[in-house]
This record gives C-alpha cells, structure tokens and sequence, in this order.
C-alpha cells in the first residue's frame, strides 16, 4: 500500500468539531480560487492539505515525517479526556488539567500549516536585508541565511518544528491560557491559529526586537476559543464567557486573516453576518442562494 502524499496541516479530527451533518464529513467554508471566494458546503476530507507538505530530503532520500505526526501528537491529543471533553460540549468544565493538552494543540497547529513555513521564509528573507526595522542577532542572520540559500533546510526545519513537542517547561508555565465561550458561533481557517497583536501588558514576551506582542487564538468549536500568551503569566488559566461584541471582533479576525494572507484558503464559517464581514474585508458580494454565496475580490 502505497504512502499518501496528499498532506492533511489541519487534522480531521479539529475540523469535525465543525461539521454540520450528522455523519460530521462536511463543514461550510469560504474558498479561494483566484479573485473568487465561494461559500458552500465542503467535504473535510478535500480541505487543508498540501502535496508532499511533510517531505523533505536527506543526503537526497525523500523523508515524510507526516505518519510520526499521526502517531506522536494527532492520536494522542484526539483520544485524551480533554478532547473529550471539547467535543461532547463540555468546554465550560475545561480547568486547568487541561491546559498541557490544549497548550500542545495550538503550539502544534500554529507550527504544521504552509502559512507558517512561508513565515520562516519571510523571515529568512528579511534577515540577510540589514535594512529591515528587526534587530536580528549575527547569530540569528547567520541562520536564517543558511536556510535562504538552502531551501531543503528550511523545508526540513518546517517539518521538525511540525513533529515537535519538547516546549521548554518554563514557556509553558510562565504562559496564560484563557477559554472564552462565546454567545455566537465563532469561525476558523485552514491555519487555524490565528495571530493577532496582543493588549499591553508589562508580562508580555516580545518573540524579537521590533516586533509586536501577539496572542495566538484557536476556536476549539464553533462556540469556544482559546487564548495563548506568552509572557511571565505564572502558569495563569481561565474559563470565561465573552460578550457578542467580542465574539464578533475575533470573526472579524479571522475574516480579516483569509483575506490577507495568500496561503490560508479557506474560511470555516456560518452564514451569519458573513456578507458584511466579508464586504468589510476586500470583496464584493456577487451572488447569493440558500446553499451558495459568491464573492469577488476587490481590486487595490
């Protein structure tokens, strides 16, 4: 039996939390093709994957460590009680015994998709450009320009950062995760963490010099997200409901997220307020049926 080379970045069992048919095989998305963006019905098993995505080659032997992901992070974190408890709609019972699981998901699913990789790429890129606002280190620069002039490398180190699961201890403990329940039900991507810039807060981490604090967000359903920050939090965790008014921004987010970057192809999301989000976004509405609404992008 031959290996599939088609490689799933937003695992199956995440995405079922979403379906909206009983047999859990389909959820609505928006998608990308061209200037076009389509929301219907999809098929989860035809979302989220990249051919050979988890390949790279050593001493010129392709390697795919897509099975060790399977095994060593997916298994484990889909058969755990926590996840149990996400997916029988208990998420107001999520404490802090859960954090280590939900901690390692979203570190994992920020790391695996292509949208990160094109982020070692850019920042490759911008280190061997001493023009650039970031204050990279000699050391950092030496790296990443080793990893500009070899492409494999950097494929490699994508795909090692995907299988990795040794966090330090005190990254972990000096985070803060936060699970906010929502009033409304609350979209995600095919990168399913989402970055944005994080509130001020003197125990914020700053990842490099010159760049923005940032929160990570990962809907973990389609009423419930989590919230990682890392900074000297002294291993704080919180179970909160949100207001609509917030629920709504962090749609907006993810709106505002499939629209910019190239790499996140799909949008999972209901109908509601859509039209607006996505019209607030660069696009205009084309056409609109009971199981079909077409946009266009605008042009700049």
């Amino acid at each position: 039996m031959s290996t599939p080379r088609d490689h799933h970045y937003i695992p199956q069992f995440y995405l079922r939390n979403f379906a909206v048919d009983p047999d859990k095989k389909k959820v609505n998305t928006v998608a990308k093709n061209g200037a076009m963006a389509v929301w219907a019905k999809r098929s989860i098993e035809s979302l989220g994957f990249e051919r050979d995505l988890y390949v790279s080659l050593s001493k010129g032997v392709p390697i795919s460590v897509e099975t060790e992901i399977n095994k060593r992070i997916e298994t484990p974190i889909s058969q755990s009680d926590t996840w149990t408890k996400i997916t029988s709609g208990r998420t107001d019972t999520l404490d802090k015994a859960d954090k280590p699981i939900i901690y390692a998901l979203i570190r994992h699913l920020e790391a695996r998709t292509p949208k990160y990789k094109q982020t070692i790429s850019e920042l490759s890129q911008m280190a061997v450009n001493k023009g650039n606002e970031i204050a990279f280190t000699d050391e950092e620069r030496k790296h990443y320009a080793y990893l500009n002039a070899n492409p494999n490398e950097l494929k490699t180190l994508h795909n090692l950062m995907s299988l990795f699961v040794g966090w330090e201890k005190e990254e972990y403990i000096r985070s803060s995760l936060t699970i906010c329940r929502s009033p409304i039900p609350i979209r995600t991507l095919s990168a399913p963490v989402m970055a944005i810039s994080a509130p001020p807060h003197p125990a914020l981490d700053l990842p490099l010099p010159g760049m923005v604090p940032f929160q990570l967000i990962l809907a973990l359903d389609p009423k419930t997200v989590a919230i990682l920050v890392r900074g000297d939090f002294g291993d704080s965790f919180m179970n909160i409901e949100i207001d609509e008014m917030t629920a709504r921004g962090l749609n907006r987010n993810f709106v505002g997220h499939f629209s910019h970057f190239n790499s996140i192809n799909h949008l999972i999301s209901d109908r509601n307020g859509l039209i607006e989000d996505m019209t607030w976004a660069p696009y205009d509405l084309i056409e609109e049926s009971e199981r079909r609404i077409k946009f266009r992008r605008r042009e700049a």
